[in-house]
């Protein structure tokens, strides 16, 4: 809660309310120890390391040249609408119609204006835990309310249609649901997630599906079933999507909202009056990245996939910390109980004495309503990770185990 001090202008409830994303504190908080001229092994990061793609790169320089420097419709480039629906419909074999594809300022923005479409005050929306904050916050802003339910450990986290099912009551208008999530980069079943779509079509709910990661599956399972989504739940299924994980694009911020023409309406509306448009070149950088050579998506799930295999086996190697295998994203989630307790902000403490006693930055699990565990990203230099762990087991040696 943002405290007003003696003589300032009194702030709007929902802005006394909300406070910066936990996860943006802690990278602010690394980097300003890095500004200090204090290394810093930053794994609170939520992005690739690598660099943008050359070609997208490119593609924006040359809009840059040819003068693509303009407003353009608050739904985005009919060209880059254009090339996230054959994306969709190449890789998944759904159909989408231009009315039913907005383009906005990344996966955030996607999902604010999704919630401010379709919830009024007094609407609940059922969010599975551990969860990315902003998902909670979205809700709130919204004016509705969210309805937390949690998934377990000892299940390796995963989300099941009981446990949205029992959540459900009389004011329950959406559910959002994310795969591979943040922060336990579990994945849902495919059987699972059509379970969750039969029940939400039978109690008249909205999914809200967020497919940032949606490109960073191990195993045996490429992606959601979208198709068969799309068939159980018709118009009450809306995907959010973004090109900032999968193509390196972080910083461009471009986004997608997929769904029913009425809603995809009401998101431009209210864009209109916002943000009008994301950037023009980096919509021209992101046609490229839709419609352009796929390899570089293959082939950086892949080095996730040895980076997470290179970094687990070093993180339980430590006595009394447990950890549940990603099955996609590049997070890991720790559970690191046995060293910090069960007090409240006890993992806050921690993560804040791990980044000014050695350097480490990570994200403690409160941020994501899972206290007594950290978010440790892997989209880093396997090395330089590996060193984070190694840092983080002498500080916890140091502390002991209770």
């Amino acid at each position: 809660m943002i405290k007003r001090e003696r003589g300032e202008i009194e702030l709007a409830r929902r802005a006394r309310f909300t406070s910066v994303s936990p996860t943006v504190a802690m990278a602010q908080a690394a980097d300003a120890r890095r500004q200090r001229g204090l290394e810093v092994i930053d794994l609170t990061i939520g992005e690739p390391d690598q660099p943008t793609p050359r070609h997208i790169v490119a593609a924006a320089e040359c809009a840059l040249r040819k003068g693509w420097t303009r407003y353009t419709s608050a739904a985005g480039l009919g060209e880059l609408r254009a090339a996230v629906a054959r994306r969709y419909n190449d890789d998944h074999a759904l159909a989408l119609d231009p009315d039913e594809t907005m383009i906005c300022c990344g996966g955030k923005h996607a999902l604010y204006l999704v919630c401010q479409a379709i919830l009024d005050r007094g609407d609940e929306v059922i969010v599975p835990s551990p969860h990315w904050p902003s998902f909670e916050q979205a809700v709130r802003l919204a004016g509705a309310r969210p309805v937390i339910v949690r998934a377990e450990e000892r299940k390796s986290f995963h989300v099941s249609a009981r446990m949205i099912a029992r959540a459900i009551g009389t004011r329950t208008r959406a559910v959002i649901l994310n795969s591979p999530a943040n922060p336990t980069s579990a994945v849902i079943a495919e059987e699972e997630l059509l379970a969750i779509a039969r029940v939400a079509r039978r109690r008249r709910l909205v999914v809200l599906y967020d497919d940032a990661y949606a490109r960073l599956i191990y195993g045996k399972t490429e992606s959601a079933p979208y198709r068969r989504l799309r068939e159980t739940l018709g118009e009450r299924l809306v995907i959010l999507g973004t090109a900032s994980k999968t193509y390196c694009m972080t910083g461009w911020r471009i986004g997608w909202v997929l769904g029913s023409r009425s809603i995809v309406a009401a998101c431009v509306a209210l864009a209109s009056h916002s943000t009008q448009c994301p950037t023009t070149f980096a919509q021209v950088g992101a046609i490229q990245a839709l419609a352009g050579p796929q390899a570089q998506v293959h082939q950086m799930a892949k080095e996730y996939l040895r980076r997470r295999d290179a970094v687990l086996p070093a993180l339980r190697a430590i006595p009394g910390v447990e950890c549940v295998e990603p099955e996609g994203g590049f997070y890991l989630f720790p559970n690191v109980k046995a060293y910090v307790g069960a007090r409240p902000g006890a993992t806050v403490d921690f993560a804040r004495l791990l980044l000014d006693r050695i350097g480490v930055g990570v994200v403690p699990g409160e941020a994501f309503g899972a206290p007594g565990h950290l978010r440790i990203s892997f989209a880093r230099p396997t090395a330089e990770t590996l060193e984070g762990v190694s840092r983080m087991k002498t500080l916890l040696r140091q502390l002991g185990a209770s």
